[in-house]
């Protein structure tokens, strides 16, 4: 409806108009040389406007000439940046595919089609990285660096590249860079501090976590670590406190307040954590300098009031009765370690050492080794670590004196 009346109106409008030329009065004369044209103003007033359409016609067409070596170079340009554009899609496709042969083509046409854009260089970095080729993935993460939007994915690359070569120091220093280009990343955080851990700085590493696990394996390892007293001390408390039940941890305690000439308090202390968690280290540390047999015997007595009926405890009699030659008494606390649950080599050792032992070595052969079993990677470790050695993340060990039981958690 609209649109029929907008057309009468539109029709009436030009109608009008060309009645007003028509009716305009008087002739038009133009004179040439020899030549002298005489017509009707209105039809004077239609060649003219014929000319100028003519003109606007041929003004375009010779614009449109004029811009056509550019027009050209802007299609093939569009056109490049299209192949371009689709070399980049391809190329993080075959990154994600884990294709390092195709990533590394796909980069190389999108560099030739588009250039060092930041997107092409972050795809030429990931795919060398992929492939091995360190130096040039560097190179592309550098350049990477320079780009303020992408430095902190610059400076990220160089952090895990520095990693992997081993160059700790420079992998710190990217590490600060990408934390000042973008400030509060986790990623960065975790990366800082399996830094930190690699570098044995535990006081850094101390800053960059609060999980308790994490804090209580790195205050052991920098109480182990440190170069005076009052610096143990600091860290072993802050160990203890993070985790009362980490044996690594009582046992540096014990180490710092023995050195302080606090004896009584390292017993004391070592007894509360074995009350928590009854743990070798543990055991080793409170008869440290009782050398006579039977002395240890008796000093075993004492912490094992701290947690009787316990496997770890039961077992420690056990040792403690066979190195003292009281063989009815190591007999009788291997056993019970075993009927509490502990399927080690440990107990069967024990009554492998006694005279009816051929049966106890027979089981001890098939028994596991107790072990540091790592929560993340799953790695075992015959000693106890601040980080797993194989993944390296810290507070991640698990005490396990029997298959699939653990009994002390870090």
């Amino acid at each position: 409806m609209w649109r029929a009346i907008r057309f009468i109106i539109i029709a009436a409008v030009f109608l009008a108009i060309a009645w007003a030329i028509g009716t305009i009065p008087g002739t038009f004369t133009a004179h040439s040389g020899p030549y002298t044209v005489q017509t009707r103003i209105p039809v004077a007033i239609v060649i003219l406007v014929l000319i100028a359409l003519i003109f606007v016609i041929l003004v375009r067409v010779l614009g449109g000439i004029w811009r056509a070596p550019r027009g050209v170079g802007a299609w093939r340009g569009g056109r490049r940046q299209k192949l371009g554009e689709i070399a980049t899609q391809r190329g993080l496709v075959a990154l994600a595919a884990g294709d390092a042969k195709a990533a590394a083509a796909e980069s190389a046409r999108a560099r030739k089609l588009l250039g060092d854009t930041p997107l092409v260089l972050l795809l030429a970095a990931e795919s060398a990285r992929l492939a091995g080729d360190q130096p040039k993935a560097e190179a592309a993460f550098r350049q990477l660096t320079a780009d303020k939007t992408m430095a902190f994915i610059g400076h990220r690359g160089l952090v895990r590249t520095s990693i992997a070569s081993g160059d700790h120091e420079a992998a710190d220093d990217h590490a600060l860079n990408a934390e000042s280009a973008y400030p509060g990343s986790a990623w960065l955080k975790s990366k800082r501090l399996d830094i930190a851990v690699k570098k044995a700085n535990w006081r850094a590493a101390l800053g960059l976590t609060r999980e308790k696990s994490e804090i209580a394996a790195i205050a052991t390892a920098g109480a182990n670590a440190a170069g005076n007293t009052r610096e143990a001390f600091g860290y072993a408390k802050q160990a203890i406190k993070a985790d009362p039940a980490l044996a690594p941890a009582a046992v540096a305690y014990a180490t710092v307040l023995r050195k302080a000439k606090r004896f009584r308090a390292a017993k004391r202390a070592l007894l509360k954590t074995w009350a928590r968690a009854p743990h070798p280290l543990i055991a080793a540390a409170y008869l440290e300098n009782i050398s006579a047999p039977i002395e240890r015997v008796q000093a075993a007595a004492d912490l094992a009031k701290a947690k009787p009926g316990h496997p770890e405890t039961e077992l420690l009699l056990a040792e403690t009765s066979l190195a003292a030659k009281l063989t009815g008494e190591a007999r009788r606390h291997a056993q019970a370690a075993i009927d509490a649950g502990m399927t080690d080599k440990r107990p069967y050792a024990v009554l492998g050492a006694l005279d009816d032992g051929r049966e106890a070595l027979a089981k001890m052969a098939m028994a596991p080794s107790p072990a540091w079993a790592c929560m993340a990677c799953g790695a075992e470790q015959p000693d106890w670590h601040a980080a797993c050695p194989a993944c390296n993340k810290p507070g991640t060990l698990v005490w396990k004196s029997a298959a699939g039981r653990a009994l002390a958690v870090v």
